[in-house]
């Protein structure tokens, strides 16, 4: 597969990140799992990601400051989020900061695979 299909996972909990790179695999669609934001942001090969998909709630950097600093470079990678927090006025703040997806956790499996789809130009 080409390097354009890569899916970046950033999350501090393990659990999460391990379940999410599980369910792309089984999907077809290769990712990259991140213990933290500062990790994937040094990166050398940043702009072969597809996508990101991110927590809110992170250590350091947190994942509207991901969202941001991706902007502030320039990228306008899309940017999908699945968290814990319900919060209106979070969620409207990550769709305003240029994210694509605000889903909480539980989510469902098929709403983020056309997500993805729609990202990723119709595939998988």
């Amino acid at each position: 597969m080409s390097k354009a299909w890569m899916i970046a996972i950033v999350d501090d909990d393990a659990a999460v990140r391990e379940a999410l790179f599980d369910f792309l695999q089984v999907e077809n669609l290769p990712a990259r799992a991140f213990a933290a934001a500062a990790d994937f942001l040094a990166d050398p090969a940043i702009a072969s990601f597809a996508c990101v998909i991110t927590d809110i709630r992170m250590p350091d950097i947190d994942g509207l400051e991901l969202q941001r600093r991706l902007r502030a470079r320039g990228s306008a990678m899309p940017v999908i989020f699945i968290t814990s927090t319900s919060e209106e006025a979070t969620r409207v703040r990550a769709m305003r900061g240029g994210a694509i997806a605000f889903l909480t956790k539980p989510f469902d499996d098929e709403a983020l695979l056309g997500i993805l789809r729609t990202v990723l130009g119709g595939r998988p």
